[in-house]
């Protein structure tokens, strides 16, 4: 087992701590969890790597799956999507897909660059943007976070993707 989690830090090192996260997710297998909320309510959450997308969410082309999830709760009865991609690309690449995808199926996208963070800030979070797509005619949205890239020897970059309803977005969040 140590030897293990020495190679995974060796690979975090060398391929950037996406590849040691693909790794890692994929020898803990699928899962699933059921959390009681405050109100006694259940959140039923799965967290599998192959899981698939909402059929609007465009895949990066070369992209490995880091981690899949949905959530579906009392105030999400829909479910949240989750999903977190390794990609080897610029951000300006990552942006320009994701824009001509997504604003070809209906989507209206806005480009909220690092959301107000302050060149060092964003820096140390490893925010390189964020992207936000609408599709009011079905209530739909989705949330593209692009990070920084990291690595040694291999450059690679995490996209964090979430998607929704519109109408389901938590109460008291700015909407997109």
């Amino acid at each position: 087992m140590r030897r293990f989690f020495l190679a995974l830090l060796l690979g975090a090192f060398l391929f950037g701590t996406p590849y040691a996260a693909l790794i890692l997710n994929r020898a803990m297998g699928p899962w699933n969890a059921t959390a009681v909320e405050r109100d006694g309510s259940t959140t039923a959450m799965q967290f599998d790597p192959d899981l698939p997308p909402a059929d609007f969410v465009p895949i990066f082309p070369g992209a490995r799956v880091v981690q899949s999830s949905r959530v579906v709760a009392k105030d999400a009865p829909s479910g949240v999507g989750f999903l977190e991609l390794a990609v080897h690309a610029s951000a300006a690449e990552v942006r320009d897909f994701y824009r001509s995808r997504l604003e070809a199926t209906g989507f209206t996208v806005d480009d909220y660059g690092t959301m107000g963070l302050n060149p060092a800030a964003a820096a140390y979070l490893g925010v390189d943007g964020t992207l936000a797509g609408k599709r009011p005619a079905t209530d739909d949205v989705v949330v593209i976070q692009i990070r920084d890239e990291e690595g040694i020897l291999l450059r690679t970059r995490l996209l964090q993707l979430q998607w929704r309803k519109l109408s389901e977005w938590p109460a008291g969040q700015p909407k997109p």
